[in-house]
C-alpha cells in the first residue's frame, strides 16, 4: 500500500460519516463516503457499511465497490401492521433517471434494507424511472429488499452468478429483469403484492394493464424458486433484446395470482439458439372482473420459434382465453399433471402452427368456464395425448 492511502475498514456505521435517516437531510454524500471507507479504490480490501434504522433520503445513486455490502436494519411493510416506516429505508424521488443503489462491484452485497419512493402519484400513472437497484457485478448477494413502491424493482445488467433472496414489494412496471448474463444466477422467496396501492386504484390498475413481475432476456441457466407475484399483465416473461434470448430457464414453486398472463414468451429463436423453459409446481390464476382484457394462462406468441417448454404440476384458472396458446412455428410443449380450468376462449388448450406439436402424458383435464362446450384441444393434429387422458 502507498503511503498516505486510505485504509480499508471491515465496519463502517454510516451515521458516523454523516448520515442522518430523518426523510429530509439529503444523505447521499454521507452515505457514499462510508461506503468508499469500507472500500477504498487503492485498498480495495472489502467492507460492511450498516444502515442504522432511519429514512435516508438520496439526489444521486450509491456506488458498491468490490466486496463492499451495504446493510441495514429490516424494515416492516407500510400498511401490513403499523403504518410507519421503521428499520432502514432509502427514499428515492419518482421519476428518478438515476438507480438509488448500483452494485458494481464483484462480490458486493444489499442486505436488510427497503425503498420508497414518497412522492410516488396515487392519483395517475407512474412516471418512469431507474430500478431500484441496478447489479452489474459478478457474485452480488440481494437479499431482504423491499421495492415497496418502485417502477421497476432490481435490474441484473451483465453481472452473473448473482443470488437475489427475499424481495418483497409493489414493483409498477417490473419487479426483477435480467439481461446480458451468460451464466446461472438464483432468484428465490420473492413476493410481489399491493403493499401501496389497492388493485381498483389507478396504479394498481396500471400495474395489471402494463407490469411484469419478472422478465428475463439474454441469460442462461437462471433457477427461479418460490415466486408469488399479484395483480400483473404476466407473471414471468422470456423476451428478446439485442444480447439474445432466456435458455434454460428454471421455474419451481411459482404462484401468478390475478395476472392475466402468468407465463410469457416472446422471443424469437432458431435452431440451437431458442428459448426454453422448465417449470414444476406453478399455478396461474387470472383476474375475473368484467371489462379487463382478457389473455391466456401461458402464451407462446408468433414471434418464439423453436421455443420449448416442459411443464409438470401445471394449474391454470380462468383465463380470458385460451389456458395455454401456442402461436410459433416449431415449438414444443410437454406436459404431466396439466389442468386448465375453467377458460373462456374457444379451446383450452391451443396450437395453432402446423410444424409445433404438445405432447400431453397422465393428468391432462381442461374445463371450460361455466359448463361450456369449447373443445378442450385444438387442432387435434397438433397434439399427443397419452392413451389414458
Amino acid at each position: 500500500m502507498q503511503p498516505g492511502a486510505p485504509t480499508a475498514k471491515p465496519f463502517v456505521n454510516a451515521a458516523d460519516y454523516g448520515a442522518v435517516g430523518d426523510a429530509s437531510c439529503d444523505d447521499t454524500g454521507a452515505l457514499q463516503r462510508a461506503i468508499d471507507a469500507a472500500g477504498p479504490s487503492t485498498s480495495p480490501t472489502g467492507g460492511t457499511v450498516a444502515l442504522p434504522p432511519g429514512r435516508y433520503r438520496l439526489s444521486a445513486s450509491l456506488v458498491l465497490p468490490p466486496a463492499v455490502s451495504l446493510v441495514g436494519a429490516g424494515w416492516n411493510t407500510p400498511g401490513s401492521q403499523v403504518n410507519t416506516f421503521a428499520g432502514s429505508w432509502l427514499f428515492v424521488p419518482a421519476g428518478a433517471d438515476w438507480s438509488p443503489v448500483v452494485a458494481r462491484g464483484s462480490g458486493s452485497g444489499v442486505r436488510a434494507l427497503a425503498f420508497n419512493v414518497p412522492d410516488q402519484p396515487s392519483s395517475s400513472n407512474p412516471p418512469e424511472a431507474q430500478p431500484m437497484l441496478l447489479v452489474t457485478g459478478n457474485n452480488v448477494l440481494v437479499e431482504d429488499v423491499c421495492v415497496y413502491n418502485a417502477f421497476a424493482g432490481v435490474f441484473l445488467d451483465g453481472g452473473a452468478q448473482v443470488s437475489l433472496r427475499r424481495i418483497w414489494g409493489q414493483p409498477l412496471a417490473y419487479g426483477i429483469a435480467v439481461d446480458r448474463s451468460q451464466d446461472t444466477n438464483y432468484i428465490d422467496t420473492v413476493h410481489f403484492w399491493p403493499y401501496w396501492a389497492p388493485q381498483a386504484s389507478i396504479p394498481g390498475r396500471y400495474q395489471l394493464a402494463n407490469a411484469t413481475a419478472i422478465a428475463l432476456y439474454r441469460c442462461d441457466n437462471p433457477h427461479l424458486s418460490n415466486i408469488f407475484a399479484y395483480n400483473y399483465a404476466r407473471g414471468l416473461s422470456l423476451l428478446a433484446s439485442q444480447a439474445g434470448v432466456p435458455h434454460k430457464v428454471h421455474l419451481v414453486n411459482a404462484d401468478f395470482d390475478r395476472c392475466t398472463t402468468g407465463v410469457h414468451i416472446d422471443a424469437p429463436g432458431r435452431p440451437g439458439s431458442a428459448a426454453t423453459l422448465q417449470m414444476l409446481n406453478v399455478t396461474v390464476q387470472a383476474p375475473v372482473e368484467e371489462g379487463l382484457e382478457p389473455g391466456h394462462g401461458v402464451w407462446v406468441e408468433k414471434a418464439s420459434s423453436f421455443a420449448m417448454v416442459q411443464a409438470s404440476n401445471l394449474r391454470v384458472s380462468n383465463p380470458g382465453l385460451c389456458g395455454v396458446s401456442v402461436e410459433a412455428d416449431n415449438v414444443n410443449f410437454y406436459g404431466e399433471n396439466v389442468s386448465l380450468e375453467g377458460f373462456r376462449g374457444p379451446v383450452g388448450f391451443s396450437v395453432t402452427s402446423a410444424s409445433s406439436y404438445a405432447y400431453l402424458g397422465l393428468g391432462f383435464r381442461a374445463s371450460p368456464a361455466g359448463g361450456g362446450r369449447q373443445a378442450a384441444v385444438g387442432p387435434r393434429a397438433q397434439f399427443r395425448l397419452a392413451a389414458s387422458t
